[in-house]
This record gives structure tokens, C-alpha cells and sequence, in this order.
């Protein structure tokens, strides 16, 4: 059986998709004694506060109309940020370039957290050039516990 995080996904992420969104994460969650559904939502060009109300208002329509369960949550929706997480290979995909950081379940080739360049991915590993190294490392999913953009903020 599907999660509340799952099937909200299910149901929210081609309806999205059609607006030009993707959807990144779900959290379901508690401030003080109201119920919460956070919605983080992506595009290419970037995610500004109009796309935020416009997908609102997507979500909103299709709790109306498929699922009366989600009717007493009060619904949010944002961006990521610039320190998004990655979780799926496709999130992977669309950050090839980009500098990441990732938490590994075991030291792989010494390293228990890896920041780097994220060169490559495939559906089973990614390929990182990490800044503490002189070559990529190749780290299959499976060894991921937590991964996220880490740009270089320069002020």
C-alpha cells in the first residue's frame, strides 16, 4: 500500500507536469495543530511565486475533485532552493554539471560525504569528480542516503 506522500504523488505529478512542473518532494507534517501538505515544485526556467499560486491552484482542483481526504490540510507549495535535494535518477540527470553533496551509507573509497562536480549518471550509479580528488568516483545508488545541490555561494 502506497504512503500519503506516495499516493499524493501519484496523483499530483502529471497534472503538474502538464503546467510545466515537476514535482521534487512531498512532506506531510504538523504546525501546531494544523495539518500540512508541502508541495516543492521545479521547472527549467526556475520556479517564481505565480508558478507557486498557479500550481496551488492545479492541486487544489484535483483534491476537490479525486481525493476528499486531503480537504482539512492547509496546502503549501515552494521551490526547492538552491541546495535541492536529489533523490531520483532523473533528479540526478538534470543536475549533470552541477556541484552536489552526498551522504553515503558506508565510506566508499574513504569517503563517508562526497562534494564534487557531478559529471554523469545512469539509471544505477552516479559519476563525481569530488573536490577533496584528482578523478571520478562512480557511486552506485544504492550506497546514497541523502544527496543535494551544494552550489558555491560567493558573497
Amino acid at each position: 500500500m502506497l504512503n500519503v506522500e506516495q499516493q499524493i504523488i501519484s496523483l499530483l505529478s502529471e497534472p503538474l507536469k502538464n503546467e510545466g512542473f515537476d514535482l521534487i518532494e512531498v512532506n506531510i507534517g504538523r504546525f501546531k495543530a494544523q495539518k500540512t501538505i508541502q508541495l516543492y515544485i521545479d521547472s527549467p526556467s526556475g520556479v517564481k511565486i505565480d508558478d507557486c499560486a498557479n500550481a496551488n491552484q492545479v492541486t487544489k482542483k484535483i483534491f476537490l475533485k479525486f481525493n476528499q481526504q486531503f480537504k482539512d490540510y492547509v496546502l503549501e507549495v515552494s521551490s526547492p532552493g538552491i541546495f535541492r535535494k536529489l533523490k531520483t535518477p532523473d533528479h540526478f540527470k538534470s543536475s549533470i554539471g552541477k556541484r552536489i553533496k552526498v551522504q553515503l551509507q558506508n565510506k566508499f573509497e574513504g569517503l563517508l560525504t562526497v562534494i564534487g562536480d557531478l559529471k554523469k549518471c545512469d539509471g544505477e550509479t552516479i559519476c563525481i569528480l569530488p573536490d577533496t580528488k584528482e578523478s571520478d568516483i562512480v557511486i552506485p545508488y544504492s550506497q546514497i542516503t541523502k544527496a543535494n545541490l551544494e552550489p558555491l555561494l560567493k558573497f
